[in-house]
């Protein structure tokens, strides 16, 4: 073969691998246009919160009695109005702030989380599931009583609790039964103007942690304003022409 018949050759042989490669690219970038696409139309997150949420706002009352020592329990129970209603039993406290200042007031917050899922009703939703739930609590009080001195129980009532002194939320998942539909949640607990509370601190310092806590917020007959907010994923929603 001469030389003439060599470099046609290796031309040949570097247009099929020149081809070859920008086959390979093309098929790639397809791939991951593919991908990409397939993720988006998977994304739980996105279509869940697509739309704004819908937001309700019901009566409920709330009692929560928790240590960071052993399970607690907390119960919420919707009196009227859209939301939830549940019991669960609270894994121990293992993050929490308490606060005395002088004699004037005390200051406490802390997170907390079910041991397990939990069953709840939410009115006008059905049955289901709570399968993601954290609780932060803050509340501030004016006055308190404690009779046994530092290091001992600290007993409070709603009257003590300034307007805009005690935050409550939670903020989770909640699975429907009856489809397995997701809703994710954030429930907020407005002013209470009925309800007691005794928090026990873990020493006697000024500053320190909780021991334990057992408080109620709102009655059957004086419950508190309570504001949830739930993203829906919706997909039938018609995409309209422009005129």
């Amino acid at each position: 073969m001469n030389i003439a018949g060599v470099r046609d050759r290796q031309n040949w042989a570097i247009y099929l691998a020149s081809a070859a490669l920008l086959m390979s690219l093309i098929a790639c970038s397809r791939s991951t246009t593919s991908n990409a696409a397939a993720r988006e139309n998977n994304d739980s997150w996105k279509n869940e919160r697509q739309y704004p949420p819908l937001v309700f706002n019901s009566d409920a009352w709330l009692d929560c009695s928790i240590s960071s020592s052993a399970n607690g329990r907390q119960v919420m129970n919707t009196t009227s109005g859209q939301g939830f209603t549940f019991d669960a039993t609270m894994l121990p406290i293992e993050k929490s702030k308490l606060q005395v200042i002088g004699q004037s007031g005390m200051k406490y917050k802390f997170d907390s989380f079910p041991t397990a899922a939990v069953k709840a009703r939410f009115t006008g939703l059905g049955d289901g599931l709570i399968t993601e739930m954290k609780s932060e609590v803050e509340v501030a009080v004016a006055r308190y009583s404690q009779p046994g001195g530092a290091g001992t129980a600290i007993h409070f009532t709603a009257a003590d609790i300034g307007a805009d002194s005690a935050y409550v939320e939670f903020t989770g998942v909640f699975v429907r039964t009856n489809d397995s539909k997701r809703f994710p949640f954030r429930v907020l607990f407005g002013r209470v103007s009925e309800g007691s509370g005794t928090v026990v601190p873990l020493s006697a310092a000024p500053e320190t942690r909780l021991l334990s806590k057992n408080v109620t917020l709102g009655s059957l007959q004086h419950p508190v304003t309570v504001t949830t907010a739930l993203y829906e994923a919706e997909e039938d929603v018609a995409k309209l022409k422009m005129q």
